[in-house]
């Protein structure tokens, strides 16, 4: 409950004691001053710690008050440019050390209860605790401002000062409490408030708060207890990557040169085939089947590998790759995977993303956004497995579809070969000197913001002006993934749109190349037409279509939300990839588009290739021609963000 201190020291000055007894401890209870300030956004809430009793005497309660008098939050536009970041949840949420504040204080950075208190806990876990004591001696100051919930815990090694047991000269009967400690000295007698100088008062402060030198050793303990989202930030060695291949009731597949599987070693044409729930192979049935290479360099060949699926240039080929091949059951199939190392991955997708003759800094900055992209999701599939509950990638109403796809449903591998994740397409045109180059000069070099790896998107042609992350994937904007026009300045001419048959070819492969109109493109749609590919792809009959129109676009102007009105009925679609699917037999171009009616007929207008967010292919590859360095190119797709190198 909420209660008036009989004694303020504030202007408004609240108690809140705990409806039941029980003893003031904060372990238990630190998210209830979260909850105090979802409710109460312009108050300031303290702990004062465990051995407090003026207000409640042993009976756990935390105090409230009016906001910025003490100088710790009067001076926070100062401090918070002060702030070195110790461990980091995500881009909005971690710990972080005050660096110029009178004492040793660490910040909370929050925007979750959940967070908060995983954070308290992570640094309650490291806080010494003095003997006798039942947990560690600290103050906490807490407050809002706008959607962060800040915490300043200040650990303390002594609950009173010297000077307040003398008994002649130099008493001082001062015993620092969370406002005191932030910065607002109590002194009960009028003689004390006289006589005390700002030395003392600083050196009051500075003999009951925690040592440097503890300090700095809290700070150790905190680092080693890094997730292992964090740990990533000081990633070692070349990790292994696993990357789906392809999934059907049988696969055939050539080993080039010696594997080894099941103690024997293999050479030659291998075939496997799904029964009675296992794998079938030379007669004798497996649950996992695993080849690897018995010598370096050894590869194996695929059959019949679809690349493109569901986009206008879907295709089979036979691809080669290198490292080891995995057959696993999954859903009454059996699907092959290639496990190798991330930068031997790395040289394949390069080349099946663009050509391998691209300028050699556009392949450095496609060798970053690569390996930065693989690595992100490679964490996330790893955190995804230890969380429980299912992930839902749509909103799903009578009247709307919200769908994103992401790549949340590969649980058996870390990412495909195909369009849905990156291009992988085996050994074919990895060897080429530039590609090895661009490997070579960024090898473990990575995107990072606020030392968690950046989910590096990247689209072949954003259309003049790339597009945010929420508008396209799941609610979560990230800062390093910002609209940012694609020009030298503000209103000049696009980057991405050339015609340069010469640019284009770094970029696009022969398949790619089918499509020319990919800057700006005109499709048009009888009602008839229209109206049997809606149906075709929502499996519901609206009638005849009378409109589309968008409700919502994202900073490059494509369409997120787009109701189709027909006679018989309206549905509301969306995010782009799924406004892109409803209104084509394979994929629109983008979902920036313009709707035209005339009689009988629909026309959309559009700009762009993909979904416009991050990195814009073709307009890095006029970067590199006009000699923009690798680095100057990922700095203008990915605002804030920094390069940093996580292996050797």
């Amino acid at each position: 409950e909420l209660l008036l201190n009989p004694f303020p020291i504030l202007p408004h000055h609240f108690t809140i004691p705990a409806l039941k007894h029980q003893p003031q401890a904060i372990m238990g209870n630190y998210g209830e001053m979260h909850r105090i300030l979802e409710k109460y956004p312009d108050l300031t809430v303290f702990y004062n710690g465990p051995r407090c009793g003026a207000s409640a005497p042993d009976h756990m309660h935390f105090q409230a008050g009016s906001p910025g008098v003490v100088p710790l939050q009067a001076e926070w536009q100062r401090l918070s440019r002060t702030l070195t970041p110790v461990i980091t949840l995500n881009n909005d949420e971690g710990i972080w050390t005050i660096d110029e504040y009178i004492v040793p204080a660490l910040l909370i950075k929050s925007r979750s209860q959940e967070s908060d208190e995983r954070l308290f806990r992570k640094l309650y876990k490291v806080l010494p605790v003095a003997k006798g004591d039942t947990e560690p001696m600290m103050n906490i100051l807490s407050w809002r401002s706008g959607e962060d919930f800040l915490s300043v815990v200040l650990p303390r090694r002594k609950h009173r000062p010297d000077c307040y047991g003398y008994e002649s000269d130099g008493q001082m009967m001062i015993s620092p409490g969370a406002l005191d400690m932030a910065g607002l000295i109590i002194t009960p007698r009028q003689q004390d408030f006289e006589n005390i100088t700002a030395a003392q008062a600083e050196a009051i402060l500075r003999e009951v708060a925690l040592d440097e030198e503890t300090f700095a050793v809290i700070i150790a303990e905190l680092k080693n207890s890094l997730s292992p989202s964090q740990q990533d930030a000081r990633m070692k060695k070349e990790p292994t990557v696993q990357v789906g291949i392809v999934s059907a009731e049988r696969i055939t597949f050539s080993l080039n040169k010696a594997y080894s599987a099941k103690g024997e070693t293999l050479q030659g044409e291998q075939e496997v085939e799904f029964c009675e729930g296992g794998i079938l192979w030379n007669g004798t049935q497996y649950r996992e089947l695993v080849f690897k290479p018995v010598e370096q360099g050894a590869s194996f060949s695929i059959s019949d590998v679809t690349i493109g699926k569901d986009f206008h240039w879907e295709r089979k080929q036979t691809q080669t790759f290198l490292g080891s091949l995995k057959l696993v059951v999954e859903a009454d199939k059996i699907c092959a995977i290639n496990e190798l190392p991330v930068e031997s991955y790395l040289a394949s997708v390069i080349s099946s993303e663009m050509s391998p003759s691209a300028s050699i800094e556009l392949l450095k900055a496609h060798a970053v956004i690569s390996r930065s992209w693989l690595l992100a999701q490679m964490r996330k599939r790893a955190d995804r497995s230890e969380e429980k509950g299912a992930f839902f990638s749509f909103v799903k109403k009578d009247d709307e579809l919200i769908r994103w796809y992401d790549r949340e449903d590969h649980t058996i591998f870390d990412v495909c070969a195909d369009d849905h994740c990156q291009r992988y397409q085996g050994i074919t045109n990895a060897t080429k000197p530039n590609v090895v180059e661009a490997l070579r000069a960024t090898r473990g070099q990575t995107l990072m913001f606020d030392d968690e790896i950046c989910d590096a998107r990247f689209s072949k042609c954003c259309g003049g002006v790339t597009e945010e992350f929420q508008y396209c994937w799941e609610d979560a904007p990230k800062p390093y993934l910002k609209s940012v026009e694609d020009a030298a300045v503000p209103g000049g001419e696009p980057f991405c749109k050339t015609q340069d048959t010469g640019i284009l070819a770094q970029v696009l492969n022969d398949y790619d190349r089918e499509t020319t109109d990919f800057y700006e493109w005109t499709v048009e749609y009888s009602e008839e037409q229209l109206r049997a590919i809606i149906e075709k792809k929502l499996k519901i009959s609206l009638g005849t279509i009378l409109d589309l129109q968008p409700l919502a676009r994202g900073k490059s102007g494509r369409i997120w939300r787009l109701k189709i009105v027909g006679s018989e009925g309206s549905f509301i679609i969306g995010k782009e990839l799924e406004i892109r699917r409803t209104l084509s037999e394979s994929h629109l171009l983008s979902s920036n588009f313009e709707v035209e009616k005339t009689p009988q007929k629909f026309i959309l207008k559009g700009k762009g290739w993909g979904h416009g967010v991050g990195l814009c292919q073709i307009g890095a590859a006029v970067m590199g021609e006009n000699g923009y360095t690798y680095d100057q190119i990922l700095l203008h797709y990915y605002s804030n963000a920094e390069i940093k190198k996580l292996y050797r």
